[in-house]
């Protein structure tokens, strides 16, 4: 049962969470010219909309909210602190969806190194932020979310990316 809906509605009826996220997974598997007035909008396509359009981008990053309005974060194994950003990676028939867990590489100002993020630097980001992925998967059930806000398209560096 998803956000705002009872046990009678159908479960053809998906929330609108489930919706951005499949529409999220469709938008980076694939590239479609649109236009749309909303700048972060998470319907928006192409792919880097939401900046401006490159053919290196492959990931548009979000968070999730659950019905209380707290934001939903993951572990990340060897880290003192969750993160809230998700890249989605597969969405099945009944509304739960694979995500990868990404983290913020933050420059530190010389460009040669990185910091790791912590609670409230992990939730307000600048726009020089790099993502990496974590190697952290979560499955979740889409209908428990009651908002999802799209943060950012970015290129985040895959372990497939070595092999194409």
């Amino acid at each position: 049962m998803g956000c705002g809906r009872d046990k009678d509605n159908s479960s053809k009826d998906r929330g609108c969470v489930c919706q951005a996220v499949r529409a999220i997974k469709d938008i980076q598997d694939e590239a479609n010219q649109e236009c749309n007035d909303c700048k972060n909008d998470c319907f928006l396509e192409p792919l880097g909309s939401l900046v401006s359009p490159s053919n290196r981008l492959n990931t548009r990053i979000f968070k999730l909210y659950l019905k209380n309005g707290e934001t939903f974060k993951a572990h990340i194994k060897g880290c003192p602190w969750k993160s809230p950003f998700f890249r989605v990676k597969e969405v099945f028939d009944n509304c739960c969806a694979t995500l990868q867990v990404l983290k913020p590489d933050y420059a530190d100002g010389s460009g040669s190194g990185s910091r790791s993020g912590s609670g409230s630097e992990m939730d307000t980001m600048g726009n020089n932020t790099d993502w990496v992925f974590t190697g952290e998967c979560i499955t979740v059930d889409l209908d428990c979310f009651c908002a999802i806000q799209c943060i950012k398209d970015v290129h985040v560096f895959l372990e497939c990316d070595e092999i194409n």
